[in-house]
């Protein structure tokens, strides 16, 4: 499938060629997997011919220092290419995803759950496209896994466990039933073989080990010093077994029908490349979360990283360096250099003095762009839509979303723009502004609400409201002044404290709408559900109070006995030593009725302490709840004194201004007098006022209407 895909989108088989299979691995995959574009393939494989002397260049370092990709992909490219290069001894789906690191295990546990889930329902999905479907997994990636699982299948089904080589693969004269010390298979085109006076020498090609053995045409004569020169005159110099190995070598028969190994060589160590710790959660996005009836709920995908100014983000692990080998012929074998990497720095971040850590500037989100650069950001950025891929927002500071909020999808943040909402909730500890439009979604903002229209929703602030074109079927309370320039309001109902001004209400087609002026709706409202929860808190305190006094009476009851136990238990072990002084022989009966009280005493103390431990466990329980309570009213009665600060400070207008129309049937309302229009108006000013019809009557409102 890789291979067919690679073929298909490069033609990389037939452009390739001369280059080491290390290096062509690392360029499909990079093609595959997208961090190669096509452009850049085209200028890789004209920087490449002018390394064509040079088949091992290093092809990841290349595309670096071309800027064909950012140092964090190459990380990343290298770990997936020696993942695929590399015997894997689980080729099952999951497994390999996590040892690709496409996964983590908590992703495939719940992913895994989901699965088995969906197949109790009859539902049977592949776990690939369970995982692409929740956007944990993209399609290449699966691609690549099944693949690689594929490879491995393959391998392991024509490949069994310790199967001797046959006598084709070595020789004719080398019997294929007794081998020691000698690779799983010989493979010609990995051994370079060297026939001479009755002996086979084989060399690897990596020319870390030396094999010999005899054949039939073997010369006897031969002695130790023979064979010495033989390997020396073919190179061999370097970990040359010991003599006596040697020379059983020529007087034992055995070795014309098995190997020994004469030399070994010292593999290079490559180098260790540089790393990094992440101290923050980079993936913390989950596939879901369990709900408490078993369900996966995939709207709450984790909590968004927040970081304080000073917080180290990022440690890094300095490179390693390795050693080089050495082969038979006694040459150096290079280890393969270690990557160094370096920090790149955005917004909002700074590098430690020593160069290894990277820190917090200022509170906010930390990331790591696909390039690796680091940034602190003071608001959190969404590239699209507020779903299923992103779970439900839940922010310190501003946040921006490019798309809309979908339908169940929560944000709640200081400051929130988006382009639009679609059935989603907005709790704003600030302003919200929607570019388009909020349609049968729930919006409730400390400060202000600009929208461009409203349908079937509910929306709340405690500041000004501003919609451009239209709303329809919207329930709405503010405590400033509601504003619509240019737009209509359709079967509404709208209160604001602050007065409002509307270019048109109703239509002929719609239902009438009531506005309501110079009310304090959202306060009030909130000021209600105080009062209700402190009304709730009280009769709990107060009900806490009671069982708390009645745990500790039966708690003081529980201690009397038990001193009076102890004090009986005392008397009775005074008794029996002054009996037993006095004449045991006499007072046997006596001791052991005595005794039996004791036994008695100890059973119901015993008794008595499991009862002082359950009931010392509800008091400090019920010790827990009234503070906890108590605190719990004291935050509440603060919040409604703010409130109700906030109330006073805010004016109240029982004013409307129609700048065009107002159908009859509109009701309008202040706080005392009540309208419901009986014909349609045009530029008109409604508002409440006092009147006073004779001296000493009481004072009454209504409302009154002028032009504008």
């Amino acid at each position: 499938m890789l291979k067919m895909a690679l073929e298909k989108k490069t033609d990389s088989s037939r452009q390739n060629n001369g280059l080491s299979s290390r290096n062509a691995l690392i360029l499909k995959i990079a093609l595959f997997l997208n961090y190669l574009s096509k452009e850049d393939h085209q200028k890789l494989l004209y920087d490449l011919k002018q390394h064509q002397d040079n088949p091992a260049v290093d092809i990841l370092k290349l595309m670096q220092v071309k800027n064909y990709i950012g140092q964090a992909n190459a990380v990343d490219l290298k770990k997936t290419c020696v993942s695929f290069a590399r015997a894997q001894e689980d080729s099952r789906f999951g497994s390999l995803c996590i040892n690709f690191e496409f996964l983590t295990q908590s992703n495939l546990d719940l992913a895994l759950e989901e699965q088995k889930r969906l197949a109790e329902q009859g539902r049977n999905i592949r776990l690939g496209d369970l995982l692409i479907d929740a956007g944990m997994l993209s399609k290449r990636q699966c691609d690549l896994i099944l693949q690689k699982q594929k490879l491995e299948n393959t391998f392991r089904k024509n490949t069994p466990l310790n199967e001797p080589p046959t006598a084709d693969e070595i020789s004719t004269n080398v019997c294929e039933d007794e081998f020691l010390d000698a690779p799983s298979a010989f493979d010609k085109n990995r051994m370079r073989e060297i026939r001479e006076n009755g002996i086979i020498l084989l060399i690897q090609n990596d020319a870390l080990k030396a094999f010999i053995t005899k054949t039939k045409e073997f010369d006897d004569s031969i002695c130790l010093e023979d064979l010495k020169f033989f390997l020396e005159q073919n190179g061999v110099i370097y970990g040359l077994v010991d003599d006596e190995s040697l020379k059983a070598f020529v007087e034992d028969e055995k070795y014309k029908t098995t190997f020994l190994k004469a030399a070994e060589g010292l593999e290079p160590i490559d180098g260790t490349d540089a790393g990094v710790v992440y101290l923050f959660e980079r993936d913390y996005l989950k596939p879901g979360r369990f709900s408490e009836d078993g369900t996966i709920d995939f709207k709450e995908r984790g909590e968004i990283p927040f970081v304080s100014a000073g917080d180290v983000l990022a440690e890094k692990i300095p490179p390693k360096e390795g050693k080089d080998g050495v082969s038979v012929y006694g040459e150096a074998i290079p280890k393969a250099d270690a990557m160094d990497i370096s920090f790149v720095l955005g917004k909002g971040v700074r590098v430690s003095k020593d160069g290894l850590k990277v820190m917090a500037d200022v509170n906010g989100n930390p990331r790591v762009s696909p390039s690796g650069e680091f940034s602190v950001n003071d608001a959190y950025y969404i590239e699209g839509d507020v779903d299923f891929n992103t779970g439900h927002v839940i922010f310190d500071k501003n946040v921006y979303i490019t798309g809309s909020i979908k339908n169940g999808f929560r944000v709640e943040a200081i400051n929130v723009v988006a382009k639009a909402v679609d059935g989603g909730i907005i709790k704003a500890q600030g302003d919200v502004f929607i570019q388009n439009g909020i349609t049968e979604s729930v919006i409730e903002a400390k400060g202000n609400i600009k929208a461009g229209f409203m349908h079937r929703s509910k929306a709340a602030c405690m500041g000004d409201m501003t919609v451009v074109k239209e709303i329809v079927d919207t329930e709405v309370l503010l405590e400033g002044t509601f504003k619509m320039s240019r737009g209509r309001v359709y079967s509404s109902s709208i209160m604001a404290k602050g007065g409002a001004k509307i270019y048109s209400i109703g239509s002929e087609k719609s239902g009438p709408s009531t506005i309501t002026v110079g009310i304090s709706g959202y306060l009030e409202k909130k000021l209600q559900d105080l009062d209700s929860r402190i009304e709730k808190r009280r009769i709990f305190l107060e009900t806490r109070s009671l069982e708390k006094n009645k745990i500790q009476a039966d708690l003081d009851i529980i201690m009397k006995k038990l001193e009076d136990f102890d004090q009986s238990k005392l008397r009775t072990v005074s008794i029996m030593n002054e009996v037993k002084k006095n004449g045991p022989e006499k007072m046997e009966d006596k001791i052991e009725l005595l005794q039996k009280s004791l036994g008695t005493a100890d059973v119901k103390i015993h008794g008595l302490k499991n009862d002082k431990a359950l009931l010392e466990y509800h008091l400090k329980k019920a010790n827990h709840d009234i503070l906890a309570c108590e605190k719990a009213i004291k935050i509440a009665d603060q919040d409604k004194l703010t409130l109700k600060r906030l109330e006073q400070a805010s004016p109240s207008k029982p004013i409307l201004d129609v700048a065009g129309k107002i159908l009859a049937g509109t009701r309008i309302n202040g706080r005392y007098a009540h309208l419901t229009l009986s014909r349609t108006l045009t530029r008109t000013r409604i508002m409440e006022i006092n009147t006073q019809w004779d001296k000493g009557c009481k004072k009454r409102s209504e409302m009154v209407m002028t032009n504008l």
